[in-house]
């Protein structure tokens, strides 16, 4: 017998609407790569998905609710390669777990696809704020609330109990796109591309992600280990 508690199975018409969902945010963030926020178009991932406004309005609100939804699977996709919840990661001294995730976060920032989503961003914002705002909670905040949780799985044996993780997490991203990062948004370097970059590029992050942790470690572990 099925468990009380246990929600209903999806009838076939609400696995139907699941499926079209799914379909209108993997064609919305395949467009936003490809020709940026400023130029995306509701009507083509439509045309694509096989959806309708109907289905637009019901499950994403508007067009930066689709926006919103592709950046947030976007930035799920990235922090779940990170394993940052294995167990394998778990029993990482925290200097190599943060060192890890740091150096996946920057490669991710690095990638064609991310640079080319925050330059589309940041060139549109005049015009979308909305779009601008999806960017930030539904991008930036799902992978600060990533790096967050690893420090407040350690908390207080190797992470000081009085940090605010959330706010850490948020320093040690911007502190992690300084210099490499910078340049390559600005076109002054190339990204890391679709794959690892070659060994100049893995030299500079893993510079960045040593010169970062150097500054902050002593301010974020426990007394007890420090």
């Amino acid at each position: 017998m099925q468990p009380t508690d246990s929600p209903p199975p999806l009838s076939a018409k609400q696995l139907a609407a699941q499926a079209r969902c799914a379909a209108m945010v993997a064609h919305a963030r395949a467009q936003i790569m490809a020709v940026g926020v400023d130029r995306f178009s509701v009507n083509e991932v439509l045309r694509l998905s096989g959806g309708s406004k109907a289905t637009l309005a019901k499950y994403f609100d508007d067009r930066n609710g689709l926006i919103a939804a592709a950046i947030r699977e976007e930035a799920l996709g990235a922090v779940a390669a990170l394993h940052l919840d294995s167990a394998e990661a778990r029993a990482e001294p925290l200097a190599q777990a943060l060192a890890r995730a740091l150096t996946g976060v920057l490669r991710f920032y690095l990638s064609a696809g991310s640079l080319a989503l925050y330059r589309a961003v940041i060139s549109a914002a005049p015009a979308s704020a909305g779009a601008a705002q999806a960017f930030y909670e539904q991008g930036h905040r799902v992978i600060v609330n990533g790096v967050a949780a690893l420090l407040e799985a350690r908390q207080p044996q190797d992470v000081r109990a009085d940090l605010d993780c959330a706010d850490v997490a948020d320093q040690l991203l911007h502190a992690i796109r300084a210099g490499t990062y910078e340049r390559a948004l600005i076109g002054l370097s190339e990204g890391t591309g679709d794959e690892a970059g070659d060994a100049a590029g893995d030299a500079a992050i893993e510079a960045r992600i040593a010169a970062t942790l150097a500054l902050a470690l002593p301010g974020i572990e426990s007394p007890r280990t420090a």
